[in-house]
C-alpha cells in the first residue's frame, strides 16, 4: 500500500466483501447508513447518527526517511437486532452474537486481507429500547485498525 493517501477505501472494502461471505443468511450487512433495516443488521462506517464523523484517523511517519506512514483509525460501527416481541433478553444477545460474528472474522484475518497491519473490535455501547413493535437492541461497536501507507 506504500504511496496511498490512506488504506481506509481498501480495508473498508476488503472489510465488507470478507463479512458478506462469513455472515449467516438473514443478517443485513450495510456499508454506512441503511436505507432499510432488516431484523438484524450489521452498518460498517455508521454509528446510528447521520451526518456525523463515522472514521477518525490518525497519521503519523513511520520512518525517518519518509518513505511510510503510520495510520491508525476506527470505524464506527452498530449491529442491532429487533424481533417483534417484547423479550429484551432475545435481542440483546442476537446484537451481541453479531457483533462477535465480526470479531470472528476479524480473528481469522487481523490484516483484513492484507490491507493493514492490524484490526480488532471492541463494544462501546448498547440500547435497548421497547418500542411499539417490540424490544430492539443495538450495539454500537469499533474497529480499530493500525496500517501502513
Amino acid at each position: 500500500m506504500a504511496g496511498t493517501v490512506s488504506t481506509v477505501p481498501a480495508a473498508l472494502d476488503a472489510l465488507l466483501q470478507a463479512l458478506s461471505l462469513a455472515l449467516p443468511k438473514g443478517v443485513q450487512l450495510v456499508d454506512g447508513q441503511p436505507i432499510r433495516t432488516d431484523p438484524d443488521v450489521i452498518c460498517i462506517g455508521f454509528n446510528g447518527e447521520p451526518e456525523t464523523e463515522m472514521i477518525s484517523i490518525t497519521r503519523r511517519r513511520a520512518d525517518r526517511g519518509g518513505r511510510s506512514d503510520s495510520e491508525s483509525y476506527d470505524i464506527s460501527c452498530i449491529a442491532s437486532s429487533w424481533r417483534g416481541d417484547t423479550d429484551p433478553k432475545l435481542v440483546r444477545d442476537r446484537a451481541f452474537e453479531l457483533v462477535a460474528l465480526v470479531e470472528a472474522e476479524l480473528a481469522r484475518d487481523r490484516t483484513v486481507g492484507r490491507t493493514v497491519a492490524r484490526a480488532y473490535v471492541t463494544v462501546s455501547g448498547v440500547a435497548p429500547v421497547q418500542t411499539t413493535k417490540g424490544a430492539m437492541c443495538t450495539c454500537r461497536f469499533t474497529i480499530h485498525v493500525d496500517a501502513f501507507t
